[in-house]
């Protein structure tokens, strides 16, 4: 499964260093991209780190 975390609003909701970083990121990037943290295993690994997914508008 994916675990998906966007939308940042302000640091105090974030439970992580990674999903304040997202969050203080996403602000400063122009208008339409969005970051994302994932939490995806990588192939056969069990204990994978998360991610940061930076994502163009699609438009």
């Amino acid at each position: 499964m994916t675990d998906l975390v966007t939308g940042f609003e302000s640091d105090t909701c974030s439970s992580t260093p990674l999903h304040r970083v997202a969050g203080r990121l996403e602000r400063v990037l122009p208008p339409g991209w969005r970051v994302e943290v994932v939490d995806l295993p990588a192939r056969g690994e069990v204990s994978a780190q998360p991610v940061l997914r930076v994502r163009m508008p699609e438009s």
